[in-house]
């Protein structure tokens, strides 16, 4: 329902102002299930039809479906580096996963594996439907489902088809496709890039061959070996000078130690002098030392293994001391051979230094000579060898590239490998009925729901009380049901009064005393009550409510009559009807011979009248019925007239209640004129029709001088079953207590349920 602001104006709720309303989420958290289980009841019929319109759509399209069966397959994706293995981190491997997902959502995939089992071409895949290889791929794509989890590098591949053989053929055939293709694009990209790398390689090597070759040819031309007229040739002589002065160092050297030889002859000695068998012995009689010593600490000096080991050191100390005097005869020997050889090799070296000094000292004078030539060709060379370098290194890079490059393509990628094949499928998984029917069912209901709330939100027309106090702090006094006929043309047929046990008796009673309740200016001193009865369009019921307030008063024994002030409705209406078929004069004739009033108008007793037969039941007092017969001319003359207000004078001690029939208030001014001559103004309020707007504009047209509304024309069963929780839900639960024909209109199954109710009664 719409929302209106309030405010609090001499202790009552009044519109106009204050503090917001809450919103529809507040209230959605504050709905309990009761609640919404009302509200899906105000709008059953809507929330069944789009429930079962659902449920039946989906249905007969589920069973007009043909079979279709799902085979899955689970391939691993196998990841690899430049080094063969899988040396990346978990972020990077997932990425490499869904990226290998990708690929198998691809349409170029897709069409591979079209081509690869000829799908375009297979009945059973096109339905018999001309294909192109592109068209066959986008289905395919369609009846094709790929998932990967984000922690795991197993990916599965499910496709469907009408029949089992083919899905699980399709399914399997994914991962050789993706092969396929991959091989076939990397072999492609390989044989590009390598074409222009060994292109490029080709190119450079040219240009490396052209540059060496021109810097050969230089040299060549000039008579420049390697290094000529350069930084080395200069080190070269140096170093040959070098050599040269060291060479005749040497051979004064040699010279002088040849003459040296024979002294330094006599000068050697033999005391190192040894042998294998000096040595062996040597070794032989420090063993037999060590190990005397070590049992000497056990066993004493006179012990045979103590005195055998002394015998053996004896014996050994002479085999030592003989062995060294042969030793050093044969070393003395052998120093006086080799110094007359070295004193001969010292001579001979010598005379070969001094040769090679002298070569060395030529060479020295003709390198000197080439170089001093070549310094006015090192600038030319240096530019030929510069260019022959660079271009060297671009081929080597460019070689080294390409090498790089081939070894990653071998190496480097992301290949997937089936580890489980898809299984021929045995049963079909759609259409599946049972489960389509039931998700449509919940589907559909929460949708219905969010309908229905969404027409509950929009909905600001008035129907409980509830809205009436909380909304604009105003009282509802009844709520008059909804009669099957109409309320009748002459005040003899009013249900009041043909029906006194009815439900609509029994509320306009309830009506009577609530108005009879209200304060006015006659309750002290035996006046009449006043009350205009108005509502904020035409056609809300307010001249059947004036009317059924007069009868209902009258019925508990009061004096009651009924001024039909809205002069301006140009068509008939039932309190013209009721004027018509009286005796009476009319409305303008009473205020025409306003001093007559008293005779024009019917005197009522008051107390009940009997009817002659003994024993019959009293009748009770009949409303009177001041209306017009004719539509006038100028009503806001007679309203706006001082004849009103002293009729209304007049009636005051002849009647206990005159109720004022006003226009309606958004129509005309009359009410708001018509209000400050009666005690009390009460608001007829159409039940499901007038909204908030209408009401908020009439309460603020009448200065919210309004002490109550009524509700008319309410449908109780509809009222009982949107839940709002007053007193009319359980009036039809109390359907006893009204024992004339109830009637209050009723749906279907409230009907049924009163027939057989009535019948078993």
């Amino acid at each position: 329902m719409a929302s209106a602001q309030l405010t609090l104006i001499d202790g009552a709720v009044r519109p106009g102002g204050g503090e917001k309303q809450q919103d529809l989420s507040f209230e959605l958290q504050q709905m309990t299930a009761r609640q919404i289980w009302f509200l899906l009841c105000r709008h059953i019929k809507l929330v069944a039809t789009i429930v079962i319109a659902c449920v039946v759509v989906v249905l007969a399209v589920q069973l007009q479906l043909p079979n279709r069966y799902e085979a899955t397959a689970t391939v691993q994706v196998e990841l690899n580096d430049s080094t063969g293995s899988n040396q990346a981190d978990a972020t990077r491997n997932q990425q490499r996963v869904a990226n290998e997902a990708r690929m198998y959502r691809s349409q170029a995939l897709a069409e591979q594996v079209v081509r690869d089992l000829d799908l375009n071409r297979n009945p059973t895949f096109t339905h018999n439907v001309p294909m192109t290889v592109q068209q066959a791929a986008v289905q395919l794509t369609k009846n094709t489902r790929v998932v990967s989890s984000t922690d795991s590098d197993f990916i599965d591949i499910t496709v469907q088809s009408r029949k089992a053989e083919l899905s699980a053929r399709v399914a399997n055939r994914f991962v050789d496709s993706l092969q396929k293709l991959r091989s076939q694009r990397r072999q492609n990209w390989r044989d590009g890039l390598s074409t222009a790398l060994d292109k490029e390689t080709g190119r450079l090597a040219y240009e490396v061959e052209v540059a060496e070759r021109a810097v050969a040819d230089f040299r060549r031309d000039h008579l420049m070996p390697m290094g000529a007229g350069s930084a080395e040739d200069y080190q070269q002589m140096n170093r040959i000078a070098v050599e040269a002065a060291s060479t005749a160092a040497i051979s004064s050297a040699m010279q002088a130690q040849a003459a040296g030889v024979g002294r330094a002859a006599a000068m050697r000695t033999v005391a190192g002098a040894t042998s294998p068998a000096l040595d062996n012995l040597q070794k032989q009689y420090d063993d037999l030392v060590r190990q005397r010593s070590e049992i000497s600490v056990q066993m004493g000096a006179n012990h045979p293994q103590m005195q055998a080991l002394s015998a053996q050191i004896a014996q050994v100390g002479n085999a030592l001391v003989q062995e060294r005097a042969a030793v050093i005869n044969t070393q003395q020997t052998k120093n006086d051979t080799d110094a007359g050889r070295e004193r001969a090799m010292a001579l001979a070296e010598a005379s070969a230094a001094s040769a090679r000094a002298g070569q060395l000292q030529a060479r020295l004078n003709a390198m000197s000579g080439a170089a001093f030539r070549n310094n006015a060709n090192l600038v030319d060379l240096s530019i030929l060898e510069r260019r022959a370098e660079v271009a060297r290194q671009a081929y080597l890079t460019t070689a080294g590239r390409a090498q790089t490059v081939q070894s990653e393509l071998q190496t480097t990628g992301v290949n997937s490998t089936m580890v489980s094949a898809a299984a021929v499928p045995l049963y079909p998984v759609a259409p599946a009925p049972k489960k389509m029917a039931l998700a449509a069912f919940v589907g559909s209901s929460v949708l219905a729901f969010l309908i229905v709330l969404g027409i509950e939100m929009f909905d600001n027309r008035l129907r409980s009380g509830e809205q009436l106090r909380r909304l604009f702090g105003l009282r509802t006094l009844a709520m008059l049901p909804r009669l099957e006929d109409s309320i009748g043309a002459t005040i003899e047929e009013n249900p009041v009064i043909t029906q006194p046990q009815s439900l609509f008796t029994e509320v306009a009673r309830n009506l009577a005393s609530e108005i009879g309740e209200l304060p006015h200016d006659g309750a002290l001193d035996g006046g009449s009550q006043r009350v205009l009865v108005t509502s904020p369009l035409p056609g809300d019921g307010k001249s059947s409510v004036a009317l059924t307030l007069a009868a209902a008063a009258a019925s508990m024994g009061r004096r009651a009559i009924v001024v039909d002030l809205d002069l301006r409705r140009p068509g008939p209406s039932i309190l013209r009807s009721i004027q018509d078929s009286s005796n009476t004069p009319d409305l303008i004739e009473v205020l025409t011979h306003a001093e007559e009033s008293r005779r024009l108008i019917p005197q009522i007793e008051p107390h009940l009248e009997h009817d002659a037969a003994e024993g019959a039941a009293p009748t009770a007092l009949m409303p009177v019925v001041l209306s017009t017969r004719e539509q006038i001319r100028n009503p806001a003359a007679v309203v706006q007239g001082w004849q009103v207000g002293r009729l209304l004078d007049d009636l005051r001690d002849r009647f206990d209640l005159v109720v004022i029939n006003a226009p309606a208030i958004l129509a005309v001014r009359d009410a708001r004129t018509l209000s400050s001559l009666a005690d009390s103004t009460v608001m007829v309020v159409r039940w499901g029709h007038t909204t908030v707007e209408q009401l908020r504009a009439s309460l603020q047209m009448v200065n919210n001088q309004v002490v109550g509304a009524v509700f008319n024309q309410v449908d109780y069963e509809d009222h009982a079953r949107r839940g709002y929780g007053d007193a009319v839900q359980f009036y039809m639960g109390s359907a006893a207590y009204y024992s004339d024909s109830f009637p209050v209109q009723q749906g279907w199954l409230r009907r049924v349920r009163h027939v057989f109710t009535r019948k078993a009664a």
